[in-house]
């Protein structure tokens, strides 16, 4: 692959000159960038990652760390999206993406050694465990952060407004003429406990009786626990006449006396 030396030997500049025009600084004539640039892409010139690492600083590496037990992978429903356009962005940027963990080469080492190996510029804290200790030890050190749905002192966040949303999704069961509602949840994280909020301050100001069965613990993308729990609720002493699956996060049940059974089972998603 030709060098800068190549390129300025074939454009008769010097090296800094072919350097300002692959740089797109403001002190060389715009006929001689058009040319040098002009004479990178007919050459097949492309830049050493490595040496503008040292010049800059910088790696134009940015890490993601996401750690789905459920092994769904980049078919999650939720993170798929937001990945993809976190993706998109960092590639309009010119950073690339490298996702963070534990095992290079066989070599275990901490998340933070791993954004320490790879020098990335910085981390997106997608999917994980928050309460990890190596995810705090991550937070906490000099490598800049973004989390998404969960907050850290003094680190940047995305926050999903799960409160509202669990509102609206209730206030439109309410406004369907459904009165018994039943919510089953997620395992525990900030995300759960905001929902939770979301649904009992709903049902308070809707003047909603909620008995205890009728909030139910089950695991996101776990089918088998969530039908589980939804049997349970249809056997309960006071029946719920009907149960309602839907695609859309979190998942409600409600009752009306004149609806029929859902023969589907609900799933908990993101």
């Amino acid at each position: 692959m030709p060098s800068l030396k190549d390129l300025a030997k074939e454009c008769g500049v010097s090296v800094a000159t072919v350097s300002k025009a692959l740089n797109d600084q403001p002190d060389i004539a715009e006929s001689t960038r058009e040319r040098i640039r002009a004479a990178a892409h007919r050459m097949g010139y492309l830049p050493n990652a490595a040496a503008r690492a040292l010049k800059t600083n910088r790696t134009y590496d940015l890490g993601v760390l996401f750690v789905d037990e459920r092994q769904s992978g980049l078919t999650h429903e939720y993170f798929s999206a937001v990945l993809d356009s976190f993706k998109v962005e960092a590639e309009k940027h010119g950073y690339d993406i490298t996702f963070i963990n534990h095992n290079i080469s066989g070599k275990s080492m901490s998340y933070l050694e791993h954004c320490r190996y790879r020098g990335v510029d910085g981390a997106v804290i997608a999917c994980v465990n928050f309460y990890d200790p190596q995810v705090v030890e991550l937070v906490n050190s000099e490598v800049p952060v973004v989390t998404i749905d969960h907050v850290f002192n003094n680190r940047m966040a995305i926050l999903s407004d799960n409160v509202a949303g669990l509102k609206a999704l209730v206030k439109q069961a309410w406004a369907c003429g459904h009165r018994r509602i039943a919510f089953i949840h997620g395992e525990k994280t900030a995300v759960t406990e905001n929902r939770l909020a979301g649904f009992y301050q709903v049902c308070e100001e809707l003047h909603l009786k909620i008995p205890e069965e009728y909030v139910r613990e089950g695991i996101y993308h776990d089918a088998d626990r969530c039908a589980a729990e939804t049997r349970a609720l249809l056997e309960l002493p006071q029946r719920l006449p009907a149960l309602s699956s839907r695609t859309i996060s979190p998942h409600w049940a409600a009752t009306t006396p004149s609806a029929k059974r859902s023969s589907r089972s609900p799933r908990i998603s993101r």
